[in-house]
């Protein structure tokens, strides 16, 4: 399974089924997980543009509609709203936007801020780096430039993030999904134990690349 939001009744059915089970990016779950701690992932991308003196930051999040989503979408936005809270700025609702986890996601939501929100912000932290790409298109689409005009950052180090300059939160993927499999391998191979499951989580980093720069105040 892989960083999806289950209902009690839907783990508990998975978890009864027989089969052995491993995850990445889930939580509170009886079986073994492999992941990161998001919120503070996002806590540390939504701390580096702040520390930059960007304080009218947008947020282009992940599809919030219940249950069937991404674990990750709730719990990055926590970790966004929690840095501005400890610096006292209050989130602006016009600049936080579901843009799902996709390319075009994140155009269709940095076109609508520029189109329609009033005031640009300063700076954009995108929650994946699909988005944040989408989200540079429309800045040039727009005839704006990133950082000139506005910072971006993301978050999981996508293999196109390098290429395009975006600075971003990176996680091991590769080593996130290696550790699940060894796991779920484990429990296949050795059927009669049955250790008590456990919740792995990696670290991450900030990759700084060119898509943010300090704010002209």
């Amino acid at each position: 399974m892989i960083d999806v939001d289950l209902t009690a009744a839907q783990t508990a059915a998975l978890f009864t089924s027989g089969l052995a089970v491993a995850s990445v990016g889930m939580h509170d779950v009886p079986w073994d997980n492999v992941g990161i701690d998001n919120e503070a992932a996002a806590k540390v991308a939504t701390n580096r543009l702040l520390t930059l003196g960007h304080w009218d930051i947008a947020f282009l999040a992940g599809e919030q509609t219940g249950n069937g989503t991404t674990v990750a979408t709730a719990e990055r936005r926590r970790g966004f709203e929690s840095a501005l809270a400890e610096h006292d700025v209050v989130v602006n609702p016009d600049w936080v936007i579901e843009a799902g986890y996709t390319v075009q996601g994140g155009r269709k939501a940095m076109s609508e801020i520029i189109q329609h929100r009033g005031n640009l912000p300063s700076a954009v932290f995108a929650g994946c780096d699909e988005v944040a790409f989408g989200a540079l298109m429309a800045l040039k689409e727009h005839g704006l430039s990133c950082p000139e005009d506005i910072s971006m950052i993301g978050i999981d180090d996508h293999p196109m993030s390098w290429i395009l300059g975006l600075t971003t939160i990176a996680q091991p993927v590769a080593d996130e999904a290696a550790f699940a499999a060894s796991l779920l391998l484990d429990r296949l191979q050795k059927p009669e134990e049955t250790p008590i499951p456990g919740n792995h989580q990696l670290p991450t980093a900030l990759a700084e690349r060119t898509s943010t720069k300090r704010h002209r105040s």
